[in-house]
């Protein structure tokens, strides 16, 4: 059994879309393939057909606003072996490369109830980007601003006014997250700071 917390990891930003409903990002497009209008996206998705043929994708500059602009794919593969990140999109009505090269860049998103449900005692990263840190002792850290993955557990980067911390995100460092409060507890290690 692991001692890390699970975030699942269908994206990095949460944002909020046209009609309220908040936007999860699930991959970013990396540029133009080929002529025929492909695109390479890097997938921050692991839900299964995400980007499957038929599939309708939201774009946003900055991972936070919504454009107006969906698009659905018309094909798709993975570059390399499997469990591979990276994959080429063919998008309908994109059909030249300079049509796929204006698209580089842009955040390919989901609406939020498109994203399945978290196991239990696991949240997705759009859940915890944002919440507030304290500490178990009640000091205010800052805000949760960035999720590394590493081989072994993510590391939260935590924005305060001293500057960042990195929090490990294991079991007996994280003690506590409340989404509906916004809030993370956390019991700091020696020499963390």
């Amino acid at each position: 059994m692991s001692d890390s917390i699970s975030p699942s990891n269908p994206s990095s930003f949460p944002s909020s879309g046209p009609s309220g409903e908040g936007l999860v990002a699930v991959g970013r497009i990396l540029g133009a393939h080929g002529r025929d209008g492909g695109v390479r996206v890097k997938s921050i998705s692991d839900v299964p057909g995400r980007f499957d043929e038929g599939a309708s994708l939201s774009v946003s500059r900055d991972g936070v606003a919504a454009e107006d602009q969906t698009y659905q794919i018309a094909k798709s593969r993975s570059t390399g072996p499997k469990g591979n990140d990276e994959l080429i999109i063919w998008f309908r009505g994109i059909r030249d490369r300079g049509q796929a090269q204006r698209l580089a860049g842009l955040w390919l998103c989901v609406a939020q109830s498109e994203v399945p449900s978290a196991e239990e005692g696991e949240y997705f990263h759009y859940q915890l980007i944002g919440l507030k840190v304290r500490t178990v002792d009640g000091e205010d850290l800052g805000e949760l601003a960035e999720i590394l993955e590493t081989g072994s557990n993510d590391v939260y980067v935590v924005a305060g006014l001293d500057g960042e911390i990195l929090v490990p995100a294991l079991s007996r460092v994280v003690r506590e997250i409340d989404i509906a409060g916004g809030l993370m507890v956390v019991d700091l290690p020696e020499g963390l700071r």
